[in-house]
């Protein structure tokens, strides 16, 4: 998927020539899949509408990374695929043991290549053997807090609480780790949506409300890689405390938010293979599972 982040304040956007016009800057639509955009940037709606019909989605992100919205084409993509995927439901828990034993393999592999030896066999011997969903979930929690346990001591700890923290994060590190799952998280809905899926029916995670299940689902096998990032990034300082904010919990500033879009950018691009991959394994698994009902 191709990305263009424009994280500037109080900026207008026009279109010209089927390219986006920002200062002296010009991106043209073939270059562009999801745009990322401040929400305090300008746009007019007759352009919002140009840019989807290029099939260019608009992921609009809060000033303090909470708040975010998809802005995409409204055609229908693929209903044979929604009607497949949710035939597959009655199989979730097929699903979900590929989810949770691709996710401690890429995990354990991790943790190999920074010199810490985790079992994956008993886990995954577990996954195997389970009979249903809470299990597996079980599984998954503990094998996540033995992970976590050894991956806090490559950060710096005095950014960390040496535990992963959530809604909300309690530390610079948790902050980051939270933001980048959820940026990842909108780029796999924006990549299903355009493959025809329904991202909100998913297999491991249980659809609620506005939760993109099948997104969450994908985003485990990809949680590893964003995590070697992030510790490259507290290693090399690229972030320092005054780039995060205390309120109520710890979150990522404006300003310490754009040190690391680079970073993000590029793990995406070396991350698309393995996306197009998993998403045609899963839309192979789904007819699979509809072939042999």
């Amino acid at each position: 998927m191709k990305i263009a982040v424009i994280d500037k304040k109080d900026i207008f956007l026009k279109l010209e020539n089927n390219a986006i016009k920002i200062d002296s800057q010009t991106i043209p639509f073939k270059l562009v899949d999801m745009l990322v955009l401040n929400h305090r940037a300008t746009i007019k709606s007759a352009d919002i509408l140009k840019l989807t019909d290029n099939k260019v989605s608009i992921l609009l992100v809060s000033h303090n990374n909470i708040h975010s919205a998809i802005i995409s084409s409204a055609d229908a993509k693929s209903s044979q695929t929604k009607l497949a995927q949710y035939n597959s439901l009655e199989n979730s828990l097929y699903f979900a043991k590929y989810f949770v034993a691709k996710k401690i393999i890429s995990h354990t592999e991790h943790l190999k290549s920074l010199g810490i030896a985790q079992n994956s066999s008993m886990p995954i011997m577990k996954i195997n053997n389970a009979t249903n969903i809470n299990e597996i979930m079980g599984i998954e929690g503990s094998f996540a807090k033995e992970y976590f346990s050894h991956y806090f001591s490559f950060l710096p700890s005095n950014m960390h609480k040496s535990k992963r923290t959530k809604q909300p994060p309690l530390d610079p590190v948790n902050a980051l780790l939270s933001f980048w799952y959820s940026m990842y998280y909108h780029i796999i809905t924006i990549k299903l949506i355009s493959h025809g899926f329904e991202p909100g029916l998913g297999y491991l995670h249980t659809p609620f409300r506005s939760h993109n299940a099948l997104s969450s689902d994908i985003l485990e096998l990809f949680r590893a890689e964003i995590n070697h990032i992030v510790i490259k990034i507290f290693v090399n300082k690229i972030l320092t405390n005054s780039d995060f904010s205390k309120r109520g919990g710890v979150y990522l500033k404006y300003e310490g938010r754009r040190k690391t879009w680079k970073e993000f950018i590029a793990l995406v691009n070396v991350l698309k293979p393995k996306l197009d991959s998993v998403i045609s394994d899963i839309k192979k698994m789904i007819n699979e599972t509809n072939y042999h009902s």
